[in-house]
Order: structure tokens, then C-alpha cells, then sequence
């Protein structure tokens, strides 16, 4: 089941060549020449194939469990942690060619790792067939598509503060992701911690500025020819959230994310390893 799906665009799946002949001939009664212009309409066909990406959600190579009663993960400073909660987005799935051009599918997919029907991405677009060096997508929305709103990602409470009323203002838009659960401290006691990724908020002195904070993801992947349809199983990897290049101390940044300038800014440059094909 596809779920939240924007209206999606093809780009290059059909090619059009009109070749426009131009004939003169001249009657033999009249002085005036007559013109004669057919245009004609070559349409060339391009296979195209549906793409199915699988969803998935690991955590040191094992599964996620939700809501364990102990806390079996462990993250790079060694801190044991579980997960209560996993909710993320996905944009502008891109098929890149050898050739240097791309093609995008405009939508987008949110997966709620408590809901299995959501592991399933099958965007309406099919893609052309051809080779591909490399596939991308963004980590959340960019700043165009974070305006927009979306009554389907209203409903399931994914906006970020707008500031409206004693709401604090924090950009506005959607969160890209909500990662939540419990870790053993410093002190060895349980405490939540709330991993929360949209806009990022700079504040300097009395500027106040609101920073583009999604990324592009490149999961590695071999050249694929494309001649069949496509099936790709998308892995996030949790534990690479909190290390690489920066490891996170669940202390430091436990709650109160959202606002946290620098939080955000390590979980943005964190991101691009989360992600792998299998």
C-alpha cells in the first residue's frame, strides 16, 4: 500500500520528433505558386518499468524492534538504548544516468516503522528503461516542497513549529523524521531521548535564521540496467545516526532537539550514511 503520495511527474519518457517538409509546386493556370506544408509526428516509444523499493529499518544488522523492554542497541559511545518510536519521509526518488542526465519521480513516501503497510514505496511513475550509475532521494523535503502543505501529513502531526501562538518558531514546514526511545544514562538511569530532524534555527545575537536541513542520499549501489522492473530493498541503519562523522552523546542531546541548532546540524551531516541498498 502507497501511502502520502504528492502527484508525481515523468520526465523524458516520451520523445517527439516532428519533421516538418515544406513542398512547392506551381499550377499551371495560375501565376501564384501554391504552398503545401505537412508536418509530421514521429512518436517513439520508450519501455518504462515500475519500481518497488522495500522499506526497511535495521540497527547493528539485526531488524528494529520497537518497545523492547531492555535496551539491546548500542550506538558508538557504547551507550544501550532501544526505540519506541520511528517515523520518517522521503522525497525525489532520482534515477542517475550514465550519460550525466536524471530522472526524477516528484513524491514522496512516509514510513512509520509501526506500521508495516508503509514499508512498501511503488511510486504511479515507471521509470525508462536504460542504465543507471546511481540512485538518489532527500532526506525530508528542500525548501520548496516544505512550503507546500500536505492535509495527509497534517493528519498523522508531522508539521514543525510555525510559531504560532506560545508555539515557538522553528521554520514552519514538516519534520523529516522522528526517532525516539530510552537509554541508560551516565548515572545508569533510564531517561527518554526525543531525535527530532526538520529546519534548522540559527539564532546570533538578535538574527534570527532558519536554515535548509535536508540531505541527498546516495546508498550504494552498482550500475543498474534497467530492462525489467525494479525491485530495491532501501535500508536505514539507526546506529549510523549517531556517529559518522559525529558520534552522539544521548546526554548532550537527549531532548530539546528541535531547536538545538547544533543537533540538527551534526544529525543533516550524519545522514548520508544511514542509508544502504540491499
Amino acid at each position: 500500500m502507497k501511502l502520502f503520495s504528492r502527484s508525481a511527474k515523468m520526465i523524458n519518457l516520451l520523445i517527439l520528433s516532428a519533421l516538418i517538409t515544406t513542398f512547392y509546386s506551381c499550377k499551371d493556370d495560375e501565376d501564384e505558386a501554391e504552398t503545401i506544408t505537412e508536418t509530421i509526428i514521429v512518436e517513439k516509444d520508450i519501455a518504462t518499468f515500475q519500481v518497488r523499493l522495500n522499506m526497511k529499518q535495521k540497527v547493528n544488522g539485526q531488524d528494529l524492534q520497537l518497545n523492547t523492554v531492555n535496551r539491546p542497541y548500542t550506538n558508538a559511545l557504547g551507550q544501550k538504548f532501544n526505540v519506541t518510536r520511528l517515523r520518517y519521509l522521503i522525497s525525489d526518488l532520482t534515477f542517475h544516468m550514465n550519460d550525466g542526465n536524471s530522472f526524477i519521480i516528484d513524491d514522496y513516501h512516509f514510513v512509520d516503522a509501526a506500521d508495516s503497510s508503509t514499508f512498501v514505496y511503488q511510486p504511479d511513475v515507471r521509470i525508462p528503461a536504460g542504465i543507471y550509475n546511481k540512485i538518489s532521494f532527500k532526506f525530508g523535503f528542500d525548501r520548496i516542497d516544505n512550503a507546500k502543505n500536505y492535509p495527509e501529513l497534517d493528519a498523522v502531526s508531522w508539521g514543525w513549529p510555525r510559531g504560532v501562538g506560545m508555539t515557538p518558531d522553528l521554520g514552519g514546514g514538516y519534520h523529516f523524521m522522528q526517532l525516539e526511545g530510552t537509554f541508560d544514562s551516565s548515572m545508569t538511569v533510564s531517561k527518554v531521548f526525543l531525535t527530532h530532524m526538520g529546519t534548522a534555527r540559527s539564532i546570533v545575537g538578535t538574527d534570527t535564521t532558519f536554515e535548509d536541513n535536508h540531505f541527498v542520499a546516495y546508498p550504494t549501489i552498482s550500475p543498474l540496467t534497467v530492462n525489467n522492473n525494479l525491485e530495491l530493498d532501501l535500508v536505514m541503519n539507526v546506529e549510523q545516526w549517531y556517529t559518522d562523522p559525529y558520534d552522539w552523546d544521548f546526554n548532550v542531546y537527549r531532548v530539546m532537539v528541535m531547536p538545538n541548532y547544533n543537533a540538527q546540524r551534526k544529525l543533516n551531516l550524519n545522514g548520508p550514511s544511514v542509508f544502504t541498498i540491499e
